[in-house]
């Protein structure tokens, strides 16, 4: 038989889940590296050759992690009902990508320099998305 298989809302759940999971735990394992940042940024002082190494590592992780959750995202087949939050969904967690990615590379590593307007400007990006995908998230749960 070849019955074209309806999305199954069960799989769809089961997946955003792992994704928003894996997300929020890797948030909570940056966050300390992003406030050493924040901190040193709001005081004028300066960051360590470790803090800079040891962050380096970690944002790296964290963007390889989020880019995968987002290849998740994007393969999901998402059921009839919820197609449009989904793909609003997608673009959500693709800006928090780009917001991630934008602020790690406002960190110059090598040279021990942070640009402090694109690090603020990425900040935001990932928070307002952070702010879309709970909505969106939300939405798709009820």
């Amino acid at each position: 038989m070849s019955m074209k298989r309806r999305a199954d809302f069960g799989h769809y759940v089961s997946v955003l889940a792992e994704v928003m999971e894996t997300t929020e735990n890797m948030g909570a394992k940056l966050n300390p590296f992003f406030e050493t940042f924040r901190k040193a940024l709001d005081e004028g002082k300066d960051i360590s050759p470790e803090d800079y190494d040891k962050t380096k590592a970690e944002f790296e992780n964290g963007v390889e992690l989020y880019e995968n959750n987002l290849k998740k995202l994007q393969g999901l087949e998402a059921p009839i009902a919820i197609i449009g939050v989904h793909k609003k969904l997608v673009g959500a967690y693709r800006r928090f990508c780009e917001g991630c990615a934008h602020m790690n590379s406002s960190i110059d590593y090598a040279g021990r320099w942070v640009d402090a307007e694109q690090f603020d400007v990425s900040e935001k990006e990932q928070g307002n998305a952070m702010d879309d995908i709970a909505k969106l998230v939300k939405k798709i749960m009820r």
